[in-house]
């Protein structure tokens, strides 16, 4: 909980989105390597293109102009498969990444050129359609095995991901800066691509919004800044895959949790998302976006029947760097038989929220008698005015503040806490707080000389 003279620098998105490690499974991909060579000169952009689609009835599917490769068709018939067909989908993947490549911009984002998103949706498809192959192949395999595969498939040192939602039904997170989530399903004896991300999803208003940042076409890069903060429908995103508990009928559930492309900074966007899947298709039950500080200490988690999310907010009369935490709360979502309630927020910091709001009260000349002793407000009154007396007219006027959290600590005492709070503006001070119906009282304010450095 301290904010150091020398920042963090900015860490890298990578780092936290995903873990990687050098030459894993190197003899895997050897061997992948060799079955191939027989039928690289085979390959052709065609084959294949449909065998893993899933039917689906007319009235549940989506589409959109850039759903070649998306697409269910209803007559298919299940084909089998063999390891040269394998390697056919494998070349044709290799054949559409590197065309794809060309049009990549800093890693995270395709160029405004319009045949880039047909190409990202079309590495999408070949993804789901090799995954679905590969499980027709090796029918005995479970999640381990899906991501071993992806290894051999994608070729880049991280982590994939893989979670079996029922008997023959997978979740596939594949490790890509454009993030990219699928399930691959069996019926009628074969596996077939049967839900993705990238498709059109059933949802309303703003949550629609937001679940549209996995389509291709949402991950043009525009010439946005690298401070360029997302929400919303404003891809790409990647992130991270979760199981949750069934619902009442059986349906397996899971939660997709994101963050959005951002080239540097260490405060980000991201986004959460939670499914249903019923045998047919994924149904999202809630979506938002939230900002987080991309190395904070708490994340996403799952307790019990609880989803927490944890995020940081920002405080009204103080702040902290970009690399820190600031106003942490977890909104939290309560997985039910029936459904989901969304509990809303509740903040990890109280402590600090007492003191925020005894300052916005004084500096907006509000009440404040009902959370601090005459006392404290006078001290707090002398605070405030000589940090507007260090502050010209009108910068005090856009943006009264007492400066960037340097460090805080509490000490828990048996009927108070110690808040000791360091601001670079008005220094260090220790605030008693004591618990009054819910929140805080606080009953003593005085500088002093001590370090707030937690650690």
């Amino acid at each position: 909980m301290t904010c150091s003279d020398e920042m963090k620098l900015e860490i890298a998105r990578k780092y936290f989105l995903f873990s990687c490690f050098a030459g894993m499974r190197r003899a895997t991909r050897l061997f992948w390597e060799i079955l191939i060579v027989g039928s690289f000169v085979l390959a052709g952009p065609q084959l294949l293109h449909a065998q893993h689609a899933r039917p689906d009835s007319p009235q549940r599917q989506e589409h959109s102009s850039l759903n070649n490769g998306l697409e269910f068709h209803p007559t298919q018939q299940p084909v089998e498969l063999s390891a040269s067909d394998l390697d056919k989908l494998k070349n044709e993947y290799k054949s559409v990444n590197s065309q794809l490549q060309k049009h990549i911009v800093d890693d995270w984002w395709i160029d405004d050129d319009p045949e880039s998103p047909k190409l990202l949706a079309r590495q999408w498809s070949l993804i789901g359609e090799w995954v679905a192959a590969w499980l027709d192949a090796n029918s005995s395999a479970g999640p381990e095995g899906v991501k071993m595969a992806l290894d051999d498939l994608v070729e880049q040192d991280g982590e994939q991901e893989c979670l079996q939602l029922s008997e023959g039904t997978f979740l596939v997170n594949p490790h890509a800066s454009i993030g990219n989530v699928f399930i691959v399903s069996k019926s009628n004896g074969h596996y077939h691509r049967v839900w993705s991300t990238s498709q059109v999803q059933r949802a309303d208003g703003n949550q629609a919004k937001i679940l549209a940042a996995w389509r291709p076409e949402h991950a043009l890069h525009g010439g946005r800044g690298p401070y360029w903060a997302a929400s919303g429908s404003a891809g790409s995103v990647s992130g991270h895959i979760g199981k949750l508990p069934s619902d009442a009928s059986g349906h397996p559930r899971f939660y997709i949790d994101a963050m959005y492309a951002q080239s540097a900074g260490g405060t980000v966007g991201a986004q959460i998302s939670v499914w249903s899947w019923d045998g047919v298709m994924a149904r999202p039950l809630i979506a938002r976006d939230y900002t987080l500080m991309i190395d904070q200490a708490v994340g996403t988690r799952v307790e019990g029947d609880l989803l927490k999310v944890q995020q940081k907010k920002f405080f009204r009369t103080f702040y902290s760097c970009g690399s820190c935490e600031e106003r942490q709360t977890d909104w939290i979502v309560r997985l039910t038989p029936e459904g989901i309630q969304d509990l809303g927020e509740k903040s990890a910091v109280p402590e600090l929220d007492a003191v925020d709001e005894l300052f916005y009260r004084t500096i907006h000349h509000k009440s404040a008698a009902n959370i601090a002793v005459p006392s404290v407000l006078k001290i707090a009154e002398q605070i405030i005015g000589d940090a507007r007396a260090e502050a010209s007219a009108k910068d005090w006027k856009e943006f009264p503040t007492l400066g960037m959290i340097m460090g805080w600590k509490i000490q828990d005492n048996t009927t108070s806490k110690i808040l000791c709070l360091s601001l670079l503006d008005v220094g260090t001070n220790l605030f008693t707080l004591k618990p009054a119906g819910g929140k805080f009282l606080i009953a003593d304010l005085k500088p002093t000389k001590e370090s707030c450095n937690a650690h």
